[in-house]
């Protein structure tokens, strides 16, 4: 069979592939560690797989012995003890395979549960700077595909191989007592068939990973379109999707389509191993019968064991495709595990139970691009309970800066610290307890206002969110809605105006009542009544508060404490704007360019 070359080129993220033949050893190795928390159940489903599996190789042995005695006293109620022993064995090996089935089931769906729940533990603790690479879509695809890959396997495949493989074998090593000369010429074709498998499995397991990556590749696609789709629809580019779209899941088919005729060669190779035993048993096992050197009776068995045979071979050729497509899937969700989260707390590191609210950094450098720093050597003082902004051209680096005060990112070179106590030595959660922020395109979670709310403080009571609401401005809106506070907003808060989002995202702040908040210019992109009802909501949160503000429009920010200017990374000018303005430099020309405009 001729089959073109695969294009591994063209998949993102597969050039590691061609590893893929050397270490598949490895690879099912650490594809059985998934079930390690239940080998027992599965030790327990193995063993009775061996049970049924000896007896159904009984069969051919009893046959050799009951039927010649049946034939020979001509006593049909013999015939019938000899029947029912037969089907007695059937019941028996049908009870105990319905027994471990359930069983492993059972604890094959309990591994695949716990690995979906271990994937999104280890994805939940991974670094911003990894989402900032990574495609939400693609992510989604293997914790729904490619799980789903290996469930089957992981439920009742390995344990169906290895009942096959026992039956296999241990039907060869029957066949050999029977007739070992037999035996001869159906272990060649076996030998062969084997070898076929292997050298069509290792492709097929490439094919099959190949498949998978671009399939996540796709997902990934169309869950950014479909996030985005106001944009898409706005600029009329539904038809220019369609069309990328297509172009994936077309790479996609035509992989599927090679795994597929690879599958369907590997079943064929199985077919014709099972006809070349028949005809093999028929024509050698018949010439020796006609010439007296093999018994009816053998004859027989040995055909039953072949038949017994048979069924494991066609088996296996299945079973070893799918297990060749859950390595390959496993192989890709180790590549998640194996990636490293969010540094630990150290040993040493500090509860912050009560914080003041002050904030220094201290001569830091940070890029994304360590080749490219986005902070240098900046130095910035931000006093407890007052308000300092910060204002600067796109890419001065206000956002990576508010970004490393959460440790979202670590600075390359310098410190960072709050209360005096560098921010790495406190412990993280606690940190980011202690900060609020309302950024200016408020992140809403597709459940009611209420909860949404309540992401602030979870252990809030409902009349705390009501309170924290009405403080906010969000009653203003939301008493008047069918559902009041259990209306829910849509993904990302699609239902609720710009104004009414932002009012949102305020009363969670303000819920969760931190020390130190972040305003990432939150009325920027408001219509005048909605900015006069946030800004409103805004002042009530900053009273007492550490704040610091990514200012964008100069105009909401002149009664600030203090203004840092910031220019490639650094902090150029620092003061009130009134001495900001008489100094007539950066601060001057940003406001003047703000005012005219």
């Amino acid at each position: 069979m001729s089959l073109a070359p695969i294009d591994e080129a063209a998949i993102a993220g597969s050039r590691d592939v061609e590893k893929l033949d050397k270490f598949s050893w490895a690879s099912f190795v650490r594809f059985l560690s998934l079930a390690r928390d239940h080998r027992g159940t599965f030790i327990l489903g193995s063993l009775m797989t061996l049970v049924a599996s000896g007896i159904n190789l009984s069969l051919p042995l009893a046959a050799q012995r009951l039927f010649p005695q049946v034939l020979k006293s001509g006593d049909v109620r013999a015939l019938d003890i000899a029947a029912g022993t037969f089907a007695l064995l059937l019941l028996i090996g049908t009870g105990i395979t319905f027994v471990q089935w359930v069983i492993t089931v059972r604890a094959g769906n309990a591994v695949v549960t716990a690995l979906r729940a271990r994937l999104f533990r280890h994805l939940n603790r991974m670094p911003i700077s990894y989402f900032d690479q990574a495609k939400t879509g693609e992510l989604t695809s293997r914790l729904s595909n490619d799980v789903t890959q290996i469930q089957q396997t992981l439920t009742l495949d390995i344990v169906n191989m290895l009942a096959n493989m026992v039956t296999l074998i241990g039907g060869v090593v029957i066949a050999i007592y029977i007739d070992w000369k037999l035996t001869f010429a159906v272990v060649g074709v076996l030998g062969l068939v084997m070898l076929m498998f292997v050298i069509a499995g290792r492709r097929l397991r490439r094919l099959n990973r190949l498949t998978l990556d671009a399939l996540s590749e796709s997902m990934g696609t169309i869950q950014e379109v479909l996030s985005n789709i106001r944009i898409v629809k706005a600029f009329a580019r539904n038809e220019h999707e369609d069309k990328r779209i297509a172009r994936q899941l077309n790479r996609v088919l035509k992989l599927s389509d090679k795994s597929a005729t690879f599958e369907a060669a590997m079943g064929s190779i199985a077919m014709v191993g099972f006809l070349l035993l028949i005809v093999a048993v028929i024509w050698f096992g018949g010439r020796r019968v006609l010439t007296g050197d093999l018994t009816p009776e053998t004859l027989l068995a040995f055909f039953i064991t072949v038949t017994i045979i048979s069924g494991p071979m066609s088996m296996l050729a299945s079973l070893y495709t799918r297990l060749q497509r859950a390595i390959g899937a496993s192989d890709r969700l180790f590549q998640i595990l194996d990636l490293k989260e969010e540094d630990k707390d150290p040993d040493d590191a500090v509860d912050f139970p009560n914080v003041a609210g002050e904030v220094a950094f201290r001569n830091v450098t940070f890029g994304y691009d360590h080749t490219r720093p986005v902070l240098k050597n900046l130095n910035l003082y931000v006093p407890a309970g007052k308000v300092t902004a910060l204002v600067g051209q796109s890419g001065a680096g206000k956002t990576t800066l508010s970004a490393m005060l959460y440790r979202f990112y670590d600075p390359q070179a310098g410190t960072i610290e709050v209360d005096d106590v560098p921010i790495n030595r406190i412990r993280r959660d606690d940190l980011r307890e202690h900060i609020g922020i309302v950024p200016q395109m408020p992140i809403l979670f597709n459940v009611s206002i209420m909860e949404n709310i309540r992401y602030g403080r979870l252990d809030a009571t409902d009349a705390e969110v009501i309170e924290a609401a009405r403080a906010a401005n969000v009653a203003e809106f939301a008493e008047a809605l069918p559902l009041k506070y259990h209306t829910v907003v849509g993904e990302r808060g699609v239902t609720l105006s710009g104004g009414q989002n932002q009012r949102v995202a305020i009363a969670r702040a303000l819920l969760k009542n931190p020390r130190i908040l972040i305003l990432d210019e939150a009325t920027s992109a408001l219509d005048t009544r909605s900015e006069a009802l946030v800004k409103e909501a805004l002042e009530r949160l900053m009273i007492g508060r550490t704040t610091l503000v990514i200012a964008h429009r100069l105009t909401t920010i002149q009664n600030a404490d203090q203004i840092a200017v910031m220019a490639n990374g650094e902090v150029v000018e620092k003061g009130t704007h009134s001495e900001l303005m008489a100094m007539n430099a950066h601060y001057a020309y940003l406001h003047n360019l703000n005012e005219a405009n």
